[in-house]
């Protein structure tokens, strides 16, 4: 779990940062330039294709020792959330369902944020949780190579939701 901890702070950071940016108004630029969007659009799909991609092919052979890779940095999960998806929606919709207009934007806004990151980080244990669980669950190659490969396809899966 202690290797998971930059990871997790850089999701944070990421998000926090990002939900700044739409507060700001990074969200009324994409309204004002609809191809800065689509553009945002086609690195996140050609960016979780290449995810895909690697998760599918991780060596799933006994040889393989995952202590032997380095894991995701701060700067690296930070920078990932600017292009995720799921990020950018998540805050756009938070941002639009839970601030308000006029006077009260920006107690509305900074409570928001506040929220966010208060159920954001123990939410994001959770996963830490899991995948401690399921490990031991991933004890044969077969078993390996299957759940890469339901990983991989399940994120492709999700590519649709990015151009509706």
């Amino acid at each position: 779990m202690k290797q998971t901890l930059p990871h997790i702070f850089g999701i944070r950071v990421g998000q926090t940062s990002l939900h700044i940016a739409i507060l700001f108004g990074l969200g009324s630029l994409f309204q004002t330039w609809p191809l800065l969007h689509s553009l945002l659009k086609v690195v996140s799909i050609m960016y979780l294709l290449f995810l895909a991609y690697r998760v599918m092919t991780l060596p799933v052979d006994n040889t393989y020792d995952a202590f032997d890779r380095k894991p995701v940095s701060m700067t690296e999960a930070a920078l990932f959330q600017w292009i995720n998806p799921k990020s950018w929606m998540a805050t756009i919709t938070l941002c639009t369902a839970f601030t308000v207009s006029g006077d009260g934007y920006w107690a509305s806004a900074l409570l928001g944020l506040l929220v966010f990151n208060i159920v954001g980080f123990p939410a994001s244990f959770t996963w830490v949780i899991l995948g401690a669980a399921i490990k031991d669950k991933l004890n044969s190659t077969k078993r390996r190579r299957y759940f890469n490969w339901s990983m991989g396809g399940l994120l492709v899966v999700t590519i649709p939701l990015i151009t509706i």
